[in-house]
């Protein structure tokens, strides 16, 4: 098992290269098309594979639920490749729109690779750790893919960059032939109209058992993707003005606003194994994570160097909490026969979430708010709170101690 959730890791990671490395660099590619086109422009580009993905996941969601986990997990990668090979052969901008498109459309690793690590681990505690991993994965591609291709593009053509790049996905889709085949599993509705149809009375009773408990935790899984949303937003809101909010702290150094910006994925990389120990309810550790959101948020605005880091690293402890958070929920809350639906819609609300906070970024930033998208964060960061202590209450009853979940 351990071989197996390693091999979709390293898939899920050099899919994630290609796919989060390129987009830093499209003010280089464009040029390169023959055209000019406006600074606008250039951002609705750099978030068009992100919301073909967040359209399409409903449908690739059904799709492996109908047929394989693993069948929609080499279709993400397939896609990716496809994508990458359109956009490097692109001699126009049109043909390059539509490569983005078809990256977008038909990718979207992550919600396939969770989906299909959640057919292969039964252990539920396990699987919400091996959920991190996957983020971990994202995050080492965050930081290493920009730093990489800023190095190779110095003497390549962008465009036949994305071509190298094809070769990644396409040697994770070699990787994944190999790993075991997954079985569609029936749903629980499917379950009770079998036991129906060969017992009419007693496949009433039953199904009315299984709608009460199916009922609650349906609504957590509500929850869970209206936080899921939130999260992001108020993680990505900051990402997009980063750079320039730094230089108006009279941070001058290109490298430092660098090591800043990647500290808190660099925290998340160290800290993302060990969380797991910390036993305690999720929506705990969820009021934790969204608090120390809130804080860092706040902490960016005082006028120091030291008060940055610290709200750098608290940031980065935020986004480990919420994530585990998160993670341990689903693992806990989802059923296998839904998997596909389930991580497709948990991670198109993170990219809706992420759409969203760049647009609202760049329409305060417009008018110069630098500090504005912290602002949003920690107010978005506090309201996750009040809804956590006073709206969500299911949680009090559903949400799995992680310390008793698995004696």
């Amino acid at each position: 098992m351990t071989k197996l959730i390693y091999s979709v890791l390293l898939c899920h990671f050099i899919a994630a290269f290609s796919a989060l490395g390129m987009p830093l660099f499209l003010p280089m590619v464009i040029p390169t098309l023959g055209t000019n086109i406006d600074a606008q422009w250039i951002g609705i580009l750099f978030i068009l594979p992100t919301l073909c993905t967040a359209t399409a996941s409903r449908f690739w969601g059904l799709f492996a639920d109908k047929y394989s986990k693993r069948l929609s997990l080499l279709r993400a990668q397939v896609g990716l490749t496809a994508g990458f090979v359109l956009c490097g052969l692109a001699t126009d901008l049109p043909t390059f729109v539509i490569g983005l498109i078809v990256q977008g459309t038909f990718g979207g690793t992550m919600a396939a690779s969770n989906s299909y690590l959640s057919s292969q681990i039964s252990d539920r505690k396990k699987l919400g750790q091996t959920l991190n991993k996957t983020q971990q994965s994202a995050r080492l591609a965050l930081i290493v893919a920009p730093i990489s291709l800023g190095f190779t593009l110095s003497s390549l053509n962008p465009l036949n960059a994305y071509l190298w790049l094809a070769i990644l996905p396409l040697f994770a889709f070699a990787l994944t032939l190999h790993l075991p085949k997954d079985q569609p599993v029936l749903s629980e509705r499917q379950k009770d109209s079998n036991n129906q149809s060969l017992n009419n009375d007693s496949g009433n009773a039953q199904n009315n058992g299984q709608l009460s408990k199916i009922i609650k935790p349906s609504n957590i899984m509500v929850q869970l993707y209206i936080l899921q949303f939130m999260f992001a937003f108020c993680m990505v809101v900051t990402f997009p003005y980063f750079a320039p909010f730094a230089q108006s702290q009279s941070i001058d150094s290109s490298t430092m606003i660098g090591f800043l910006y990647a500290l808190p994925h660099l925290v998340y990389l160290l800290l993302a194994s060990v969380i797991h120990k910390w036993s305690t309810t999720s929506r705990r550790i969820l009021l934790v994570g969204f608090t120390t959101l809130a804080i860092s948020n706040l902490t960016h605005l005082l006028p120091y160097m030291s008060s940055l880091i610290v709200a750098r690293l608290l940031f980065g402890i935020g986004i480990v909490l919420c994530f585990h958070g998160l993670h341990q929920s689903l693992s806990h809350h989802f059923s296998k026969a839904n998997s596909g639906r389930v991580f497709s819609r948990f991670d198109a609300m993170s990219k809706w979430g992420g759409v969203i906070a760049g647009l609202c970024a760049s329409y305060v930033s417009g008018f110069g708010y630098l500090s504005v998208p912290f602002i949003i964060s920690s107010l978005i960061s506090f309201l996750a709170v009040l809804m956590l202590t006073y709206t969500f209450k299911e949680w009090e009853q559903h949400v799995i101690d992680t310390k008793f979940a698995h004696r």
